[in-house]
């Protein structure tokens, strides 16, 4: 794995520099949208916002034609209070959203979207949530009309969260998500007892939640781009031993 993560980035790291570039210079995310005020109070007054699929909001301090014009705004924006400020290369962007090749900034590794085992389906949750979206409910259609077609099959439900908070209550939380996808299959009209609900928590993560940080405790900066992915259920579907 870390070879290929290691080939992945200098290939587009190569093709990106043959490339006219740009650069913007991200100072902050957050969980929670942040009052104008914040970033006035210190001395930013140019910069905008961006909201993602899993509700975390980030902000720039502005766009550069070079690198060397984006680490002077780095600089003075890590100067200004926001020690994380980092500068992303755009067009190195541009090509990594077309891949799901994992790629590394700042030497963290962050997952553009994890391939899971094909014999698996996967459902996604916001943050702290349980409750089954659009998406979620079409994977769950197919598994049933799957389970209708083969009454051999048996479901395997495996809930988990991400990193935040108290691990007993991510148990709690990774046990209701799987009891949601097993209810909604049981509204569609498979057996409950054709289904078997596992609990992981935060256990067994798609992608890092935090950087390594080497202590004890292995948890530095939170990766708030890692985090959705483990926010999820698996759903397998086997026939017994034999059938």
């Amino acid at each position: 794995m870390k070879k290929t993560l290691f080939i992945c980035y200098l290939t587009l790291t190569a093709t990106s520099a043959a490339w006219a570039q740009s650069f913007r210079v991200q100072i902050a995310a957050y969980s929670e949208k942040q009052d104008p005020a914040y970033f006035e109070e210190r001395g930013v007054t140019n910069y905008s916002e961006t909201e993602d699929a899993s509700g975390i909001f980030w902000y720039a301090a502005g766009e550069f034609q070079t690198r060397e014009d984006a680490e002077n705004s780095k600089t003075e924006m890590i100067a200004k209070g926001f020690p994380y400020a980092i500068v992303i290369d755009l067009e190195e962007q541009r090509l990594l959203s077309g891949v799901h090749c994992p790629y590394i900034r700042n030497g963290v590794v962050i997952i553009q979207n994890p391939k899971p085992d094909p014999s698996k389906h996967v459902i996604y949750f916001g943050f702290g949530s349980s409750g089954l979206d659009a998406s979620s409910r079409a994977v769950l259609d197919e598994i049933a009309h799957k389970m209708k077609q083969n009454l051999q099959f048996i479901l395997k439900i495996a809930g988990f969260t991400d990193g935040v908070g108290d691990a007993r209550a991510n148990l709690e939380l990774a046990a209701t998500r799987s009891r949601e996808a097993r209810n909604y299959l049981i509204y569609k009209g498979i057996r409950a007892d054709r289904m078997i609900m596992e609990v992981f928590g935060e256990a067994d993560p798609a992608a890092p939640n935090a950087e390594d940080d080497g202590s004890n405790e292995g948890k530095g900066r939170d990766l708030p781009e890692n985090r959705k992915w483990n926010r999820r259920v698996t759903l397998s579907l086997e026939t017994p031993a034999g059938k």
